[in-house]
């Protein structure tokens, strides 16, 4: 008895910490946009700043992170789009990035011929995507007031 007990405590911590991926996805009506290479990124800034999300299913931070990724895509349709970047999916769109630990998250705020331009969450503008990038499970206000100070610098063009 006490060895099945063992088993399933076993079973239920292993679910539960993210080492199996359960393979569900979102419900339907999820308006965070699947990246499947870098053109779509470029298309998205035309109409605005895009908030890029980097990560896996597996993921645990990941996993803390998906609602209020979706959360924020929803409040921000129409201002901003939202996009998600699987890194075992798409490991070299992951790559053109220089990812090395997930969940990875920064404002872009526009594309030239020299590259991306990222929005800081001091209200700066910056090349270098170091300095904007989130890193882990990240505060849902952080991202929004990144994100608002992003629109209004578009806006201002």
């Amino acid at each position: 008895m006490n060895k099945y007990l063992f088993l399933y405590i076993v079973a239920l911590l292993i679910s539960f910490s993210g080492c199996l991926d359960s393979g569900t996805e979102s419900s339907g009506n999820s308006t965070v946009v699947s990246v499947q290479d870098l053109q779509q990124v470029d298309e998205a800034l035309v109409s605005g700043p895009v908030l890029v999300d980097i990560g896996f299913a597996a993921c645990p931070a990941c996993k803390i992170m998906k609602p209020t990724i979706e959360e924020i895509s929803q409040e921000y349709a129409g201002k901003a789009t939202v996009m998600y970047i699987d890194t075992r999916e798409k490991p070299g769109v992951a790559v053109a990035f220089d990812v090395y630990s997930v969940p990875d998250m920064f404002v872009i705020v526009g594309n030239d011929s020299e590259g991306y331009v990222y929005m800081t969450s001091e209200g700066d503008i910056t090349r270098d995507r170091n300095i904007a990038r989130f890193i882990g499970v990240t505060d849902k206000g952080t991202l929004t007031k990144t994100l608002d100070m992003a629109i209004a610098l578009r806006n201002n063009k």
